[in-house]
């Protein structure tokens, strides 16, 4: 008992000195339980699984609370080694992403790479092509003009040809897919797609395209006012200790869940500008926790490189 207390109080005068202790041990042996997997399944059909950035600044509603847009809440210190529960709004975040709406955009068949309905079928292939062949094979059995044009001509289809303001083109430019966000359809839409592919018979399309990007200043920003880190909250009573661990240091750091569709996991926003959130940080990243900054600027840099070969592709369709 005396040696407990000994220890506590050890870690009081370290803590209270700026040195991690608490969250040091705490992450030795609990780290992998908050890892996060932020990169999204590639090649996944299914408009859900792509990570909906360009809403992670929006004001909304967690767990029934509203929040306005940027908002976050954690810690901060005072004065006086005073340290308190707060919420505040970043700039940065509240500017973080947006979405342009193109109405009557055109693209072919070809061009589209995955769907939003029918999430159980499209978790199972890669690719529409090979939902077509292995999902659909009595559709895709006869490859003919007329096949083909009685699959366009089903009712399924019909947001090919009269879509619903729900059913509409979406393109998150830093993943640079076009997906159809249609409401049925699915095996039909894959069988014509792979049928006219076979054939070579252009199938125009036009609705709404939804273009959401991320802004690149506001990446730079939050980067260059805090060390961010993605952790996992699947598991709360991990989750609870290494708030506790962050606490017990008295370093000033904020929260805010990912988007969807990370269900279980949370950002968190270290001031590079204090030491004591700067000591944390290096504790997080020495255990291995995904550096959230990094990734970010990463998803800036593959929107700008699908920005620059929509603009090439634009300009070959021109000539």
């Amino acid at each position: 008992m005396l040696n407990k207390a000994l220890s506590f109080a050890t870690d009081r005068v370290c803590e209270r000195f700026g040195v991690p202790v608490t969250l040091r041990r705490f992450l030795a042996g609990q780290a992998p339980g908050l890892q996060v997997q932020l990169e999204p399944t590639p090649d996944a059909l299914w408009l859900g699984s792509v990570p909906r950035w360009h809403e992670w600044g929006q004001a909304g509603q967690i767990h029934g609370e509203a929040f306005q847009a940027g908002e976050v809440t954690g810690w901060s210190a005072g004065r006086h080694f005073g340290y308190h529960a707060t919420r505040e709004v970043l700039p940065d975040l509240a500017g973080f992403g947006s979405c342009v709406r193109t109405p009557r955009w055109r693209c072919d068949i070809q061009d589209v790479t995955g769907l939003q309905a029918s999430k159980s079928e499209l978790l199972k292939f890669d690719s529409l092509d090979a939902l077509a062949q292995r999902g659909a094979r009595s559709m895709v059995s006869e490859v003919t003009r007329s096949k083909l044009s009685a699959l366009l001509a089903h009712r399924d289809l019909r947001f090919l040809r009269q879509p619903k303001a729900s059913e509409h083109f979406v393109r998150h430019l830093w993943d640079g897919r076009l997906f159809v966000a249609n409401s049925g359809g699915t095996l039909r839409f894959a069988a014509a797609r792979w049928i006219a592919g076979r054939i070579g018979l252009p199938v125009p399309l036009c609705a709404e395209l939804h273009s959401g990007s991320i802004e690149p200043l506001a990446v730079s920003g939050l980067r260059r006012n805090y060390e961010l880190f993605a952790v996992s909250t699947r598991d709360a009573a991990l989750a609870i200790g290494l708030h506790e661990a962050l606490r017990r240091l008295r370093a000033p750091y904020f929260s805010k869940p990912l988007p969807a569709p990370y269900t279980d996991a949370q950002a968190l926003f270290l001031p590079r500008d204090d030491k004591r959130a700067l000591a944390a940080a290096a504790e997080l990243r020495a255990a291995g926790l995904p550096d959230l900054g990094k990734h970010l600027s990463a998803l800036v840099l593959r929107q700008h490189m699908n920005l620059v070969r929509q603009g090439e592709g634009a300009q070959a369709l021109a000539a």
